[in-house]
């Protein structure tokens, strides 16, 4: 059985799990044979559409508005009301004095109204509040011309069926009314194939610094790097894939260096840092955190990554401990530092799988560079 079998078994293992919840409150409402038949006809249906979302295609908004973002708050909403399933249970149990087994059964309904709650907010609000998220660097080796240097920094856009083209535009809009220096994209620029890639290229078309738009790529955009990059170079986009490039200003530099996909094996850190001046204050676009320890290894003072949506799907309020990212042990968003170099974690702006952000907001970051004696 092969990788991609198996974790298509295992999804829909876990989905016929979850629908426990639902199939239980059918049960209280409609007796079992009824509750049964309904509970079992909604997984399969649900499963079935699951399914077919495995690959990003262009398809009616209505269908996407009106079928795909409800599964996706309805399985949602099974998940989430397993784990409140107890409570609920314990709830009735205490103020009803039913038994047990009486209340997990009347519990099912009312835990999965409040996870639905809680799915919709994330699939069709929590996703498109999008958060400017303003921070300053200081560095000892700065150049003296490029203290309060801003770039403006976009990452995960995932522009597909979920975020069209038009969001991604509006994405590009409020980024340039930021007005950094300099503006980077690091990576996952679509969700899926390559349909999606003039509408990409449209949108980040639209994104204006003085010192240019520079983008690096990411696992998601793998499918045909060599095309979109074409669309972007032909819009006066530069693309950053094991090169660099410098920004000037007087006798001072900034290198900007850009790892290509490591998902294709197509990354190489030494390749991308070679030949830039030295010294040179660098700063590495990579996709993925976990490359910030090899660029401190190699003299990059600033690594800007996308990668892990700062988990997606965290806590509320404790969303940047209890995340999907730190789960599996990755960065999910935030600044970290070590041996004075700097690696900042943008929770990008589209999603992957689930349409949804439940405690993380997308965010684009502006930060601003400074000299550490600039600082008080």
């Amino acid at each position: 059985m092969g990788r991609r079998t198996r974790f298509i078994v295992k999804a829909h293992a876990w989905t016929a799990a979850v629908h426990a919840l639902p199939t239980f409150a059918l049960v209280h409402a409609f007796g079992p044979w009824i509750g049964a038949c309904a509970g079992s006809s909604i997984w399969v249906a649900v499963a079935f559409r699951l399914h077919r979302l495995g690959h990003d295609r262009p398809k009616p908004r209505w269908v996407t508005r009106l079928v795909d973002e409800p599964v996706y708050a309805h399985w949602g909403a099974c998940a989430l009301g397993v784990l409140l399933w107890p409570l609920t249970t314990l709830a009735i149990a205490g103020f009803s004095g039913a038994g047990t087994a009486s209340a997990l059964f009347g519990a099912a309904a009312p835990a999965y109204f409040l996870a639905l709650l809680v799915m919709a907010w994330g699939v069709y609000v929590n996703r498109r509040r999008v958060r400017i998220h303003r921070i300053e660097l200081a560095f000892t080796d700065l150049p003296p011309a490029f203290d309060g240097f801003r770039i403006t920094q976009l990452s995960d856009l995932h522009i597909g069926s979920y975020d069209r083209v038009e969001r991604g535009v509006a994405w590009a809009k409020l980024a340039n009314s930021l007005r950094g220096d300099l503006t980077v994209v690091t990576g996952d620029l679509v969700t899926a194939g390559t349909a999606f890639y003039p509408d990409v290229t449209e949108a980040i078309s639209e994104l204006r610094a003085p010192c240019g738009v520079l983008v690096a790529m990411g696992n998601h955009d793998q499918w045909n790097n060599d095309e979109l990059t074409a669309l972007l170079t032909a819009r006066d986009v530069e693309v950053l894939r094991n090169r660099w490039l410098p920004i000037e200003r007087g006798d001072d530099t900034l290198v900007i260096a850009g790892l290509d996909d490591a998902f294709t094996g197509k990354d190489d850190l030494a390749a991308t840092l070679k030949g830039r001046p030295q010294p040179a204050f660098t700063v590495l676009l990579s996709h993925y955190p976990r490359f910030f320890a090899a660029a401190c290894e190699s003299g990059v003072q600033l690594t800007l990554s996308g990668h892990t949506h700062g988990g997606q799907l965290g806590v509320p309020w404790f969303a940047d401990r209890w995340n999907i990212a730190t789960l599996l042990g990755e960065r999910p968003r935030g600044t970290f530092s070590a041996e004075g170099a700097v690696l900042h974690v943008n929770a990008g702006l589209g999603t992957t799988g689930p349409p949804l952000r439940i405690g993380v907001r997308p965010e684009i970051s502006v930060i601003t560079l400074r000299r550490a004696s600039a600082v008080g």
